[in-house]
């Protein structure tokens, strides 16, 4: 009668049953055992020696291998009677008729249901489940998915969890098996990952496939919502961390997330954002392309985005191809590299509030990104929201079309984690750290007062206001360093740099707050020309941040806009301006002298810029105001701007050319030659092939 009530546990990660060999019982140091193969494989996808339990998610030094790790021989006991069934549950869920009582006895009390099965759940050990309530739709399997808040009970009620259930209908033409297959190896590549969503496996109900994930408590998208769509600083480098540990440790998992965006990510009980959706986009797509093979009709391709509906505002480029170039065995389209460009997409909206491409629809946003090669043009906003300059160009770089360029999530990790342990943390999650609510009155106006009492005069406290956007915070600074009071001259307050190497007339540029730089340059001590550590001036900031206004205001304080960065060798301040593509910011810096003809250090012109990024407004403003010589100017490569317009057909710069330049410029300019010909000679190229042929 022992025996039959006795159970021998397999590995809960294969569902195998434990041997002496391959699949012997292993201990981490938390004390959950798993089989020597399972775990074989998660430590070969580790980037170090440790190793996180698929179970609780403790991290267990390892070492080189996990022959080091100590065998459960009291499993091996059991394994060796070799007289009991299996029953596919790890050794925790073994329960003798002392600890059954114990835990009726707690359950009768109104104790915790969840009993001692972890964060893992094993569906096959709580075979019932209950849906409660209806909690929305998901777009990312395409039509008939909804998610559920559900519970999930074993052992006739003995243990009990509350799940979040994605429930997709079953149509006859989807290939059930293969999905149940693809979603089973899923869960054994991502059980060991942490800052993921724990997807728990599969169930079948009333024709429907239900997807058992973590019930958490919020999202980044959410938390944007409470607090008007902004993100403290804090919070961007936490929930980025938190991110992109998570995803780094999928992609050492084999798994490519492919749908990152503030929706999928999610606040497990302690606030700490997880993954999740991940590496479902291709699993559960539209069921007339979960066939596609080889030998499919050319003739119909179909964008990969279509079949898997991910959300083209948080799209690769090249997850845009078709289905007969990704669907393959050999495909090459996706890539981990694909989870930066989302990840840079995600970025961008948590640090301004604004949904990337928004406004455009699902064809648009394709030909600005794959045709065009462009980023989304809220990209430029995020230097006004006072983020540190490092990351502003990590999100650019994880922008970059080729996949190649863009950088790893381990090196993003260390971004985040290095600029976190700059910051103070912060007594609120709120943007409005100032606002305290007690017995629900909101005391606004007197705690802000009163940290103005007690505010010290440093640099710091000045660049915090700064930051804060807090143009009346500012003056209140430096009027009180003006009279002598506070023990800090105005001189000190503006010339003290932060971690970045940046003033407080950088971080007021970056802003693209003209209200904050009139505040600064008030004062005769201000230096409108201070350099950053990387020799930038506060101009070069309002350029990228693409404020007329504020460039203006510099201007009439002196700035100069002839100067050249990297110590007089670099481009110059045009350069810069022209590179972010800023008609208005433009025109002012060439009405005040600026060099519409400069050459930068590596041969380019200002114009040379404008056209190669496509910028066609910034580039007939420098037409316009002195710049149309720039078109017979070669480059490096032998090219000029003329035979960059001819090449991308950009008739509207060209055409603007002709009306104001000179007919000795325009002979000059079509008669030089490229490594591909005469401007001429392209153009009649081009009309072979092209209808603007003609145009051009």
């Amino acid at each position: 009668m022992v025996a039959a009530k006795m159970k021998v546990p397999c590995c809960s990660v294969c569902h195998t049953r434990y041997n002496e060999d391959e699949r012997v019982p292993l201990l981490l140091q938390c004390g959950h055992g798993f089989c020597k193969d399972c775990l074989s494989k998660m430590f070969s996808s580790s980037s170090d020696t440790s190793l996180a339990c698929p179970r609780c998610r403790h991290v267990s030094v390892v070492g080189n291998s996990v022959q080091g790790l100590r065998k459960n021989f009291a499993m091996l006991a059991l394994v060796g009677g070799g007289n009991f069934d299996c029953d596919y549950t790890d050794s925790d869920e073994d329960e003798d008729d002392e600890e059954d009582d114990r835990y009726a006895a707690s359950s009768s009390r109104g104790g915790d249901k969840s009993s001692s099965c972890g964060p893992v759940i094993e569906v096959g050990a709580h075979p019932e489940m209950k849906l409660v309530k209806r909690i929305g739709e998901d777009g990312s399997g395409g039509g008939g998915v909804e998610m559920w808040d559900a519970t999930v009970a074993g052992g006739g009620g003995r243990c009990k969890h509350r799940v979040a259930v994605k429930k997709m209908c079953l149509t006859e033409d989807m290939d059930v098996d293969w999905m149940q297959g693809q979603l089973e190896s899923l869960r054994k590549a991502s059980m060991w990952c942490r800052n993921v969503c724990t997807f728990h496996g599969v169930v079948k109900m009333d024709g429907s496939m239900c997807l058992l994930m973590d019930r958490c408590f919020g999202s980044v998208q959410s938390e944007m919502e409470r607090n008007e769509g902004r993100l403290t600083l804090e919070q961007i480098l936490r929930y980025g961390a938190d991110v992109a540990r998570g995803v780094a440790e999928l992609h050492a998992a084999g798994v490519i997330c492919m749908n990152i965006k503030p929706s999928n990510l999610l606040l497990d009980a302690s606030g700490n954002a997880v993954v999740s959706d991940y590496g479902l986009a291709p699993i559960l797509k539209k069921p007339i392309c979960q066939k596609t093979r080889p030998e499919f009709d050319s003739s119909k391709i179909t964008p990969y985005t279509d079949c898997v509906t991910l959300s083209p505002h948080y799209t690769a480029p090249e997850a845009w191809g078709p289905v007969k170039k990704l669907f393959w065995e050999d495909a090459s389209g996706v890539s981990p590299e694909s989870d930066a460009w989302s990840f840079g997409c995600t970025l961008v909206e948590m640090c301004t509030g604004s949904t990337p491409w928004d406004g455009l629809s699902r064809e648009e946003i394709f030909q600005a990104v794959v045709k065009a090669r462009k980023v989304p043009p809220q990209y430029e906003r995020i230097v006004g929201v006072g983020i540190p300059r490092e990351l502003w160009k990590m999100i650019g770089e994880c922008l970059q079309f080729k996949p190649s360029k863009r950088p790893t999530f381990n090196a993003m990790l260390a971004t985040f984690l290095r600029h976190l342990q700059e910051i103070p943390r912060s007594p609120s999650a709120s943007p409005d750290n100032g606002f305290i609510k007690v017995c629900g009155v909101n005391v606004v106006e007197e705690t802000r007062s009163t940290n103005m009492a007690v505010l010290p005069d440093n640099p710091i406290n000045l660049h915090r206001v700064v930051l804060e956007g807090d143009s009346e915070g500012v003056r209140n600074i430096l009027a009180k360093a003006a009279t002598g009071s506070g023990g800090s001259s105005v001189r000190y307050l503006l010339e003290a740099q932060n971690a970045d190497g940046q003033s407080a007339l950088h971080l007021a540029c970056r802003r693209g707050s003209v209200e904050l730089v009139e505040a600064i340059l008030e004062y005769g001590e201000a230096n409108v020309d201070i350099v950053d550590k990387d020799g930038d001036p506060p101009l070069v900031f309002a350029l990228a941040a693409g404020s007329p206004q504020c460039v203006h205001v510099l201007i009439k304080k002196g700035a100069n806009v002839r100067s050249r960065l990297r110590e007089g060798s670099g481009p110059s301040v045009a350069h810069v301006c022209s590179y972010h593509g800023q008609p208005d910011c433009m025109r002012e810096l060439l009405v005040a002298g600026a060099d519409p003809n400069a050459v930068d250090d590596e041969g380019e012109t200002v114009l040379h810029r404008a056209v190669t990024k496509k910028y066609t407004d910034c580039a007939i403003v420098i037409l316009e105001n002195g710049g149309s010589r720039s078109m017979a100017v070669s480059n490096g490569k032998g090219l000029t701007p003329l035979h960059m317009c001819v090449s991308t057909w950009n008739v509207a710069v060209i055409k603007r050319w002709v009306e104001v330049s000179s007919p000795e410029e325009i002979s000059q300019a079509i008669n030089i030659p490229s490594p591909v010909g005469t401007a001429l000679c392209m153009a009649a190229a081009i009309r072979k092939d092209h209808e603007k042929g003609n145009e051009l």
